[in-house]
């Protein structure tokens, strides 16, 4: 028999006239009430019930002289987990073909400007500005197709024992960084149980997103330290802080304020550091991100 959930204000009956009232056997409308659960501050109960229809449960509220706000079917309730599950599995889907797709003819004309370099060096030294712009081009649409394929493509991760340190230096080493960025590091260093390539994927995501927010012109400090079990990484720059109204949202897949992101960098950050039984944060003022790692995990 189907399940329903409906919600009802308490009426004339107390919590424990209601529940007194529990029968294991059907009433003569085919109801049968499972569980109620009381919300007090809003005068409201919520009843689990087996009925044949919704039209079934309505009828049996009647004759307590009372009329549910709302009843639903329990397969069609969802949780906000489960909706945002079932989105990010197609919109996973959908951008791996894309990426996939993308990725192809790009190569194909990366390809050809590397054969047009080697065989008319004098028009590439007259045209430089140009190969470089499509250069530049091909490097960001292949950031884009990496966030993406990131995020859809989970791997098993190969947990070890790293030097957290250098994890990170790794990730410096891996990226370009403007003259004019000044980047202070931590000196301290923590051996940590993790996925180094995953970790250091997370540590290139946030300091290129650090130099994109000062728009390459200003200060990274990043800090390692041992708290207890964990290791707080933290990421603090220089730039314009990010809007009160966005913050909530930075980590929300396809969520992005700039022209040329995915939205979905920050998200399989989350991701990652949530698969290390990690957490990640950010606050403002300055901005700050701070990666939480527990030092043993996966040690065993």
């Amino acid at each position: 028999m189907p399940l329903f959930l409906d919600m009802h204000a308490l009426g004339k009956y107390t919590k424990e006239q209601l529940v007194a009232g529990l029968e294991d056997d059907a009433d003569e409308f085919g109801v049968i009430v499972h569980q109620m659960l009381f919300n007090d501050e809003e005068d409201l109960l919520h009843c689990i019930c087996s009925a044949p229809d919704i039209e079934s449960v309505k009828k049996h509220h009647m004759k307590f002289n009372t009329e549910c706000d709302k009843i639903f079917p329990i397969d069609e309730i969802k949780t906000d987990k489960i909706i945002k599950d079932e989105k990010l599995k197609a919109i996973g889907e959908l951008s791996s073909r894309i990426a996939h797709d993308i990725r192809n003819p790009l190569t194909v004309i990366q390809s050809s400007i590397e054969i047009l370099k080697s065989k008319y060096p004098e028009i590439y030294e007259k045209e430089i500005h140009k190969f470089n712009a499509i250069i530049t081009s091909i490097n960001r649409i292949d950031h884009q197709i990496t966030d993406v394929l990131g995020f859809v493509n989970t791997k098993k991760l190969d947990f070890a024992l790293n030097d957290l340190s250098e994890i990170l230096n790794s990730a410096l080493e891996g990226i370009t960084i403007p003259r004019t960025v000044n980047v202070n590091k931590s000196k301290n260093n923590v051996p940590i149980y993790c996925d180094f390539e995953s970790i250091r994927v997370v540590f290139v995501n946030i300091l290129l997103n650090a130099i994109q927010a000062m728009n390459n012109l200003g200060k990274i400090d990043i800090q390692i330290i041992r708290d207890d079990d964990n290791v707080l990484v933290s990421f603090e720059n220089s730039g314009v802080p990010i809007p009160e109204k966005t913050i909530s949202k930075i980590f929300d897949p396809l969520f992005t304020t700039k022209q040329e992101g995915t939205g979905l960098g920050l998200v399989s950050c989350q991701r990652i550091i949530e698969a290390h039984n990690g957490k990640i944060s950010v606050q403002n003022h300055p901005t700050k991100f701070t990666i939480s790692l527990p030092i043993n995990h996966m040690k065993h």
